[in-house]
């Protein structure tokens, strides 16, 4: 037989170690079966472990109906004195431990121990029960040893208790972190020929909150007030005084302060109540109408401006930051963005995390370029994970995107009729689906990548209708029209139908499915599923690809 010291050596490794407590327990019971020359040895869960079990040399059945409930009354769990350790003589003042000898055919006189798996409060978490078919086979050996693997069970109960808790505090702690963020952040606004994105990245992981703040708002005029705040600080202290910022540049654009002023008049307010506040910010006021921005600076880093050809240019709007004797805005920058023009503005953690500002500009300028082509909410993500991409994060980073949406100049050629082809549920089927749409797009002179966007979203849904459809011939359609400025693809099956998750999020890269329609709600600006009879009808639209 093994040496006990030996065993008990390595219990504290395999006990303490990582791994399921369900493995540990499994491992436990072999071992003190293997030491002991007990016939069964079993674990069993007590008060807030009840659902635990793990048996060697007998059914985990015949423990949970008999064994456990003579166990559970016999060592308390209500807070009264429990006993460390119970021998034959005290089981067997149980009649269901008999019953339970009587199921094994052992005899009354069979060797049985029970010991209770203690935590550090003295409440049980079970006990480790030990039963030997021959009388008086425990000796104090076997009856210390199995109280030792005891008390290591005692103690990794106790440890995942605190891990348990643990988790459950990190869980509140990221839910109070998340209402955080949701409440300093400004709701979601439709704007009128506008098509907005917003990413952010703290410098903390832990921390997810902190200094860089933006903010959006359709004004009574119709015009868009856009403002991006960077607060020297991390924290929720640097959130609260962005906060600040964010809300004296809205108040006093509502108030009708000129653009020339609002820095100024900004600091004048926040610095009254944070005589240390520091803070970077631009302004833009962007008019639909004619896609007319005013950017206001103070401080801040240059904004981006993008043609929807990938051509970058930076735009500076001079100022001195708030929190800076003579805090205001130098010169008020005019610009027009153009169809399918973009307006990027961002903090400075985008452009400083690689040591050398210059060398940021030019990081953020290529990833621009490169990302031209993305949905506004897409590229701002891909803005921020590429400037910091091999990059050391020291700052929070955020970025803020503006994109013109507005249809096409009226001498384009007036649109075709609607569209329709049905096909049957086969992959092999789904790139002449595609194909037709293209040759009817192509009379559209809708605009290329509009156009490969469009066929991307109808490749994902036919594809994705193939896999719900039932199998039978002709049962797919695929339909395409024009509504207004928008382009309207809607593909049916005769499946059991589909949910589309109430929230855009970025989907699990090792997930089989989910990606499709992922790629779909990216390149579209509505996304609509909903039964018809027995069929699934799933209808996405595109905007401002037409005339209007």
């Amino acid at each position: 037989m093994r040496s006990h010291v030996e065993v008990l050596a390595r219990a504290a490794r395999a006990v303490h170690g990582t791994g399921e407590i369900a493995d540990k327990l499994d491992w436990v019971t072999d071992e003190v079966r293997a030491l002991t020359g007990a016939s069964l040895v079993a674990f069993i869960g007590l008060g807030d472990r009840v659902d635990m079990v793990a048996a060697a040399g007998v059914e985990v059945g015949e423990i949970d109906r008999f064994a456990r409930p003579a166990v559970a009354r016999l060592i308390r769990v209500d807070g009264g004195t429990t006993p460390p350790l119970l021998r034959s003589d005290d089981l067997a003042l149980d009649r269901r431990h008999r019953r339970f000898l009587q199921r094994l055919e052992l005899s009354p006189d069979a060797s049985c121990l029970a010991v209770a798996v203690l935590g550090s409060n003295g409440v049980p978490h079970g006990a480790l029960l030990l039963v030997h078919p021959e009388p008086k086979v425990f000796d104090v050996m076997e009856e210390t040893s199995a109280a030792a693997f005891a008390d290591h069970l005692g103690v990794a109960f106790d440890n995942l208790e605190t891990m348990e808790r643990l988790a459950e505090l990190q869980a509140v702690q990221r839910e109070i972190v998340h209402q955080l963020q949701e409440a300093v952040q400004p709701p979601a606004v439709v704007a009128e020929s506008a098509e907005l994105g917003v990413h952010y990245v703290s410098a903390d992981p832990s921390s997810p909150t902190g200094g860089d703040l933006y903010d959006w708002l359709v004004l009574p005029d119709g015009d868009l007030h856009l403002a991006i705040v960077d607060v020297m600080g991390k924290g929720v202290g640097a959130t609260k005084e962005a906060v600040s910022v964010c809300h004296a540049l809205r108040l006093l654009t509502l108030d009708g302060c000129p653009m020339e002023d609002l820095v100024s008049r900004a600091d004048t307010l926040t610095t009254a109540q944070s005589p240390d506040l520091v803070a970077t910010v631009m302004v833009a006021r962007y008019r639909p109408a004619d896609g007319h921005v005013r950017l206001a600076g103070g401080g801040h880093p240059p904004a981006l401006v993008m043609t929807g050809h990938g051509d970058v240019h930076l735009v500076d709007a001079p100022g001195i930051p708030i929190g800076y004797p003579g805090a205001g805005t130098t010169q008020v920058v005019e610009l027009t963005l153009g169809r399918s023009d973009t307006l990027v503005m961002y903090t400075d953690g985008l452009i400083e995390a690689t040591k050398d500002i210059l060398v940021g500009l030019e990081r953020i300028t290529k990833a621009a370029g490169e990302t031209a082509q993305y949905p506004a909410p897409h590229l701002a993500r891909a803005l921020v994970e590429r400037s910091l991409s091999g990059a050391m994060r020291r700052d929070d980073s955020l970025a803020l995107v503006l994109r013109r949406r507005v249809p096409p100049g009226s001498d384009s050629a007036p649109p075709l009729g609607a569209f329709e082809y049905r096909f049957s549920p086969s992959l092999a089927t789904v790139p002449l689906a595609r194909h037709l749409l293209g040759d009817w797009l192509e009379h559209m002179e809708i605009d290329d990548s509009e156009r490969d966007d469009l066929l991307l979203v109808a490749s994902e849904l036919c594809s994705n209708a193939v896999r719900h459809a039932s199998g039978k011939p002709g049962a797919l359609a695929i339909r395409a029209w024009a509504d207004g400025d928008a382009l309207v693809v809607e593909v049916e099956d005769d499946g059991a139908g589909m949910e589309l998750s109430v929230r855009l999020e970025d989907p699990d890269l090792e997930a089989e499915t989910g990606r499709g329609i992922y790629v779909v709600r990216a390149l579209t600006d509505s996304l609509t599923v909903r039964r018809v009879d027995d069929r699934t009808v799933v209808r996405a639209v595109r905007r401002a690809v037409l005339p209007g």
